[in-house]
């Protein structure tokens, strides 16, 4: 498969139609914002564009606030999102923030960005995942100082050709910084859950999208399926 074209990069998958309705990839050295409360399905669309940018042959670095290493193995392959070879290859580098047992640790006097600068390793790929960023992010009501810093630093990424995906759940952040990084996405996604004739349906809306290859679809319904992973529901969406 093509990595790129023209400043894009593929995510195609033979199993759905994803890829397509994002107007045929995603622009390079963009930043991507995903946005949605717990449940609306973040974590599995990161999921599923990091095995398709994987089968495209781009390198990521995915940073998890939510599960371990062993647990995002085992969810990727309960989806058929295998990325064993992938990370043995050295194509795809997880960290984790989780410890083994128990929830996230971290000093929450530490800076974000001085701290995630110390990991030399993330600016080997060519794109870097962050999910969730909430829990990474700078307390309520910080300064415009350190919102600045934070979104200039994703901007320097930017600048040296990478790509970078961040999630968040809203209910967590201030509102002058959510309003920020709405503002500065190149691609800004906003989960949703959805009711549809009495049944929950979960579905991306693509609220602002600068870049794109061709037409997209700003509105794309999906479900999550064991052993098929993400599907998406056109056929059954009003």
């Amino acid at each position: 498969m093509v990595a790129s074209d023209r400043g894009y990069y593929s995510i195609a998958l033979e199993r759905d139609e994803l890829n397509r309705y994002f107007g045929g990839g995603l622009p390079k050295s963009s930043l991507i914002l995903l946005e949605g409360v717990d449940g609306a399905g973040k974590s599995i669309l990161c999921q599923r564009l990091t095995y398709a940018l994987l089968k495209n042959d781009i390198k990521i670095t995915y940073i998890s606030t939510e599960l371990n290493t062993l647990d995002f193995i085992k969810q990727m392959d309960s989806l058929k999102y295998g990325i064993a070879g992938p990370m043995l290859d050295r194509k795809l580098l997880f960290l984790t923030m989780v410890p083994f047992l128990g929830k996230v640790k971290f000093n929450k006097d530490e800076d974000f960005v001085d701290r995630i600068i110390k990991e030399k390793r993330i600016f080997d790929s060519d794109i870097i995942i962050f999910d969730t960023m909430s829990f990474l992010f700078i307390k309520k009501n910080d300064t415009d100082e350190a919102y600045f810093k934070i979104v200039n630093f994703f901007r320097s990424l930017n600048n040296l050709n990478k790509t970078v995906l961040f999630t968040i759940d809203p209910s967590h952040l201030d509102e002058k910084f959510l309003t920020l990084l709405r503002s500065v996405s190149d691609l800004y996604i906003n989960c949703e859950i959805k009711n549809f004739g009495g049944e929950l349906v979960r579905a991306m809306v693509i609220k602002r999208f600068k870049r794109p290859k061709d037409l997209y679809m700003s509105t794309i319904p999906f479900r999550v399926e064991p052993a098929e992973g993400l599907i998406i529901e056109i056929g059954g969406f009003s």
